[in-house]
């Protein structure tokens, strides 16, 4: 069962603007009890700023992360071999081919698999879908957001690189306390000694940065394919960014323009995209979205009725 051969195809690059509306903690180095947040060296002028930023690869781990959800949901998965799970959730691991074929039949029948790519048994199949680093505006960034994104309206800036992290102290403790307001008696466990609190430091970018960021289609797309990354983007909106999202770290609001065209000399046709707060897709672009999300519903069936599938997904 693969997905049906479409003509049609889909150039896309887009860039946006982002604030976050919490700190955002997206953490590289730890030192002891410290953790600190990812940086990236930009050439600034006649020389070098180390700024705060966000992976690609952290977009892209939620993205894969929130289609695999979505897919497993509207399939009814109940029961998901180890090694798909690997497949949908992280991308995969080069080994041992598993079973002759399976890895080319997931890639032409999973849409979703085919923007960020995975490995399967000895074989990597690519990602459709190039997504940068998020870099907060600065002055010092300014020229590399103007550089890249050439069509984005940057807004000025006063801030500097080194005025938008910041520590906090977070704490984990035992509340062992709280049983007696229940009457509940707790049972011994056998666990290694620790102290009733842990006290650890997590830097941060501090509210109410703006941030540049963009991504961009590596391959054309199939109006299934660009249906299936609307579809993700829209179920990111409202999402944390970075880690601690349940210490109400990393929200964000995101405001993206989508450039699309079937070949690179045609005419591009533009887009608006919010996430956040508020989520607005552009009308123009619901049909995409309709047209993956009335192929997964038809998924179900179509996997419980292949050979090779319907004992690795139930």
């Amino acid at each position: 069962m693969t997905e049906k051969i479409e003509r049609k195809r889909f150039l896309v690059n887009a860039y946006g603007i982002g604030t976050n509306l919490t700190p955002l903690a997206h953490s590289e180095d730890v030192v002891g009890n410290k953790a600190f947040v990812r940086r990236l060296s930009i050439k600034s002028g006649e020389g070098i700023v180390s700024t705060p930023a966000v992976s690609g690869n952290s977009f892209r781990g939620m993205w894969r992360d929130l289609a695999a959800i979505d897919l497993m949901q509207t399939l009814r998965v109940a029961e998901l071999s180890k090694e798909l799970f690997g497949v949908f959730f992280s991308g995969g691991l080069l080994t041992p081919e598993f079973k002759k074929g399976l890895g080319d039949k997931l890639y032409t029948t999973f849409p979703s698999l085919r923007l960020m790519g995975f490995s399967f048994g000895n074989t990597m199949f690519p990602s459709k879908v190039g997504v940068d680093f998020a870099v907060p505006l600065t002055k010092e960034t300014l020229g590399y957001a103007k550089a890249v994104y050439p069509d984005l309206a940057c807004p000025s800036t006063d801030l500097e690189a080194s005025e938008i992290a910041a520590m906090t102290m977070l704490t984990a403790k035992e509340d062992e306390d709280k049983a007696a307001l229940l009457e509940l008696h707790l049972l011994e466990a056998e666990a290694p000694e620790r102290g009733a609190q842990m006290i650890y430091h997590v830097e941060y970018i501090v509210p109410n940065t703006n941030f540049v960021h963009g991504f961009r289609s590596l391959y054309p797309l199939s109006e299934l394919e660009f249906g299936a990354l609307l579809k993700i983007l829209t179920l990111s909106s409202g999402r944390s960014c970075g880690g601690l999202a349940s210490k109400g770290f990393g929200r964000m609001n995101w405001n993206y323009t989508l450039e699309v065209s079937e070949t690179p000399e045609a005419e591009r046709k533009v887009y608006q995209l919010q996430l956040g707060n508020v989520l607005s897709v552009d009308p123009a672009l619901q049909p995409s979205i309709a047209a993956y999300e009335a192929y997964t519903s038809e998924l179900a069936e179509m996997v419980r009725q292949d050979v090779d599938l319907k004992e690795l997904i139930k």
